[in-house]
């Protein structure tokens, strides 16, 4: 039966802790799913926001494209002056070499009120002003031919023809810093695809500016033009509405076109999605959110995916691309951390109260174990005597021992056995009352020697000292020690009785007293089988025998030692134990002065 007891008290224990586990899963599961809830509506209405905020961020932009902003769609007039205006200034500056008058003829015709004439005169005025050695002339002239934009002259912009006329003169002056500051406004206006160039001309004045200092263009300007082209083929073929958004995949990245102004005046608004999307990132940055945007044919064109996130289709605004939201917020754990940490708490409770009980049981069982033991041993010591008193007690009564020797040597050992009886229950007797803490002590000053010395010869005296030699070593001038005389006596004779009980017979016997500091010491040693490690404090608990003695079948009933552990401890001290198995013990009891 004492073995099913701890597989009880396990079953006892899991079942709990096993139907706690379940629930606490459920609840965590659900504490979860209403998390992730939350989360979701909280991001349903964070994403309804935002496309709201982006709306209105391009009803802004359709409304300054609506006032003449933006870049320009519709296929720009290539009318050009016509040639016989410049006749004869040409003649003086080709034929004839008069360049003054060819200077003059032009400007003449540079204050033109018609765009293309005076365009084509400006280019010729800033041409020949070079020649002439005139180079803020030329300047001037190239800066007037600038400003007039889109104008065709040569089957080119104005604006482009006279912004790298600029450059040119400023490369002939070798004005280093000047020429790269008119290369980067140069090379922003190309990016920017307000003229309508395409691609092989974009090229080839891209790498012009390069040569003049100017970055290359990025990924999203090289992006944006391409777009450009792309939205302004598709206008003027007619494929295009009135007004309208869309996201053009280009080989060096996507962007968002944006259109109106009616069939007139067209322009478009053309932002690579990174740089319209960073226009934005406030937003949803201090909201803690992730956004990422992919076109109707969903590819994703900004942003990281993230699972867990909210999508809101075209079809649910009027957005050219699918807005998909999450949240970067770390998920709030509060109450599941504080859920677990209790189930946790309530795990360690019952495994701490299962333990406790195992532990109090089992030690309930081997106390019980152990007494039962002591009340066989008790049983046997006591049986001993009792039949030796017994059956000398018979002979005597029957008076069949007429021999005076024979009595007197009967009556000796039925004093013996009435002594070693006497001394066993009283032994008894002190030991419970000591644990119940009834024992009287009468502590008293007493001569270290003469009690150290009559305890050693009235041992000698006694049967179970019969072929010993006991030896005593007692120092000079030992202090006085405060005693219980039958005590401590009962203590030191049960040391003696055991060093006797535990060695082989014959063997010698040590007794010493000898000062320590502030202390005596009373050694008994023997030469016995000594004690192993692991049991050398288990044998000062009540009713514990060491394994070697049980099985070697020697008597005893297992309180000896906590007999004098207490004894030594009610007097203020303590006890030492010194072992070597195979080579005997040392038992010193270490005994306060009074008045040291």
């Amino acid at each position: 039966m004492t073995q099913k007891v701890p597989l009880l008290l396990a079953v006892a224990t899991l079942i709990p802790i096993g139907a706690l586990s379940w629930l606490g899963i459920r609840i965590v599961q659900q504490d979860r799913d209403v998390e992730r809830q939350r989360r979701r509506e909280a991001l349903e209405v964070a994403s309804g926001r935002l496309t709201l905020e982006i709306e209105r961020k391009l009803q802004e932009i359709e409304d300054q494209l609506g006032k003449g902003g933006g870049i320009a769609l519709a296929a720009v007039s290539d009318e050009e002056a016509p040639a016989s205006l410049f006749e004869d200034a040409e003649a003086a500056e080709f034929q004839r070499r008069d360049l003054k008058a060819a200077a003059g003829a032009y400007r003449g015709l540079a204050k033109s009120p018609k765009p293309p004439v005076r365009a084509a005169a400006l280019v010729r005025l800033g041409r020949v002003l070079r020649q002439l050695g005139d180079p803020a002339g030329a300047l001037q002239a190239y800066t007037g031919l600038e400003q007039l934009g889109s104008v065709t002259v040569g089957g080119q912009p104005g604006g482009l023809v006279g912004s790298q006329g600029r450059c040119r003169i400023l490369e002939e002056a070798r004005d280093v810093e000047g020429l790269r500051t008119e290369a980067v406004k140069l090379a922003q206006a190309l990016d920017s695809s307000r003229w309508p160039l395409d691609r092989a001309m974009f090229d080839v004045y891209r790498e012009m500016v390069q040569g003049w200092g100017a970055l290359p263009p990025s990924r999203d300007a090289v992006a944006r033009v391409d777009a450009a082209i792309e939205l302004r083929r598709a206008w003027n073929g007619g494929q295009l509405a009135p007004r309208g958004r869309r996201i053009l995949h280009e080989a060096d990245g996507a962007v968002l076109a944006i259109w109106s102004g009616g069939p007139n005046n067209p322009t478009a608004w053309l932002p690579a999605v990174d740089e319209f999307a960073a226009s934005l990132r406030s937003q949803w940055v201090a909201q803690q959110l992730a956004v990422s945007l992919y076109g109707s044919d969903g590819q994703r064109i900004f942003g990281e995916a993230r699972p867990g996130g909210v999508s809101i289709t075209p079809a649910e605004t009027r957005l050219p691309f699918i807005v998909s939201v999450a949240s970067r917020a770390p998920e709030r754990r509060g109450s599941r951390v504080v859920l677990v940490s209790g189930l946790a708490l309530a795990f360690l409770a019952i495994l701490a109260a299962g333990y406790g009980l195992y532990r109090a049981t089992t030690r309930e069982i081997l106390l019980a174990r152990r007494q039962s033991d002591f009340v066989s041993a008790v049983s046997h010591e006591f049986r001993t005597p009792l039949t030796s008193m017994r059956h000398l007690t018979d002979l005597l009564v029957s008076r069949s021992i007429t021999s005076e020797e024979r009595k007197t040597q009967y009556y000796e050992l039925l004093a013996h056995e009435t002594e070693r009886l006497h001394r066993m229950v009283e032994s008894l007797l002190s030991f419970g009352r000591i644990e119940v803490g009834a024992y009287a002590w009468h502590l008293e000053p007493a001569d270290t020697t003469q009690f150290v010395h009559g305890l050693v010869e009235e041992f000698r005296r006694a049967p179970e000292a019969r072929d010993r030699v006991v030896s005593c070593q007692i120092d000079e001038g030992l202090p006085p020690i405060q005693v219980d005389r039958e005590a401590l006596s009962r203590a030191f004779w049960n040391l003696l009785e055991n060093a006797v009980k535990y060695s082989p017979p014959g063997s010698p016997i040590g007794v010493a007293a000898r000062r320590q500091g502030n202390s005596v010491l009373l050694v008994v040693e023997d030469r016995g089988a000594g004690i192993p490690i692991a049991e050398r404090e288990l044998i000062f608990q009540k009713f514990v025998r060491g394994t070697g003695v049980k099985q070697a079948g020697v008597r005893g009933v297992g309180i000896g030692l906590a007999l004098v552990k207490r004894i030594v401890e009610a007097h203020g001290g303590s006890v030492r134990l010194e072992s070597e198995p195979g080579h005997g013990s040392t038992f010193t009891l270490v005994l306060p002065c009074p008045g040291f």
